[in-house]
């Protein structure tokens, strides 16, 4: 099993230097780049684990880089390690979702923990069915249903989310899916309007709906039904029911795919 990592660094550091070497006696190919946009962009079949080792917080592009980077996360499945003081970690997290990293190491840190850790990382990669994950894009406004879902999904799925209908609709611009579940109450730009502006774009207007709604009567369950969704799912149903619909929806089992009433 080849195993290779992107280290991202500014310049060489006698840890950091023994850190590739350590890396390379563990059998890992290392590709350094500089911290920088258009430097990782270049990068040619680029890995997918990636070690951050920060040294400093100085950089004005840090910002464009942590952007970047998050993108890269979200959208093709990196793994990102960081390895930096704790201020220099807090600095990086406030521009990074926490839930963005495969793991954060302050220093002083433990090199043999940081490289097992990589390569559990690279050891799981390698073991992942060669075909792509299934896309799903989230769409709610609610936080803690948004994280949820997508902790309960990415067993299984590449996750996507969007915490409102407009930055779903920016999102799927440049993203593509293979289901959407759409919260059905938004405030502002509310589902159904979500749901229509997908359906009047050629790029979108395939892309397979479910709505995600509280409602459980069959007055507010016929409404959603009727604009045509491929379904819906119940928020109240439990979590392994959920990962059930989903899963019979992909394979082909649409009959039963929504909440019962």
């Amino acid at each position: 099993m080849e195993k290779r990592i992107l280290f991202i660094l500014e310049k060489s550091s006698m840890v950091a230097n023994a850190l590739i070497r350590g890396l390379e006696e563990a059998s890992f190919t290392v590709v350094r780049t500089r911290p920088d946009v258009a430097e990782i962009s270049r990068v040619e079949d680029r890995p997918e684990i990636w070690l951050f080792f920060l040294q400093g917080a100085d950089n004005p592009l840090m910002t464009d880089v942590l952007f970047y980077i998050r993108e890269q996360v979200e959208e093709h499945g990196v793994r990102l390690f960081a390895v930096g003081t704790p201020r220099e970690l807090d600095e990086m997290l406030w521009g990074l979702p926490a839930d963005s990293l495969a793991g954060t190491f302050a220093r002083p840190f433990l090199m043999n923990e940081l490289i097992e850790r990589c390569t559990m990382e690279a050891t799981e990669a390698a073991e992942e069915p060669p075909a792509e994950r299934r896309r799903v894009l989230v769409v709610d406004d609610d936080t803690v249903m948004l994280q949820s879902l997508k902790e309960l999904l990415s067993s299984s799925y590449r996750v996507y989310t969007a915490n409102s209908g407009m930055n779903a609709i920016q999102m799927l611009v440049n993203t593509e899916v293979d289901l959407i579940l759409l919260d059905y109450e938004m405030p502002v730009v509310k589902g159904p309007q979500v749901f229509e502006m997908l359906q009047s774009e050629p790029h979108t207007k395939d892309i397979p709906v479910m709505f995600l709604t509280a409602k459980n009567d069959k007055e507010s369950i016929m409404t959603v039904l009727n604009l045509g969704p491929v379904n819906y799912l119940l928020k109240s149903l439990p979590q392994a029911e959920i990962l059930e619909r989903i899963h019979a929806f992909f394979e082909g089992d649409r009959r039963d795919n929504g909440a019962r009433l």
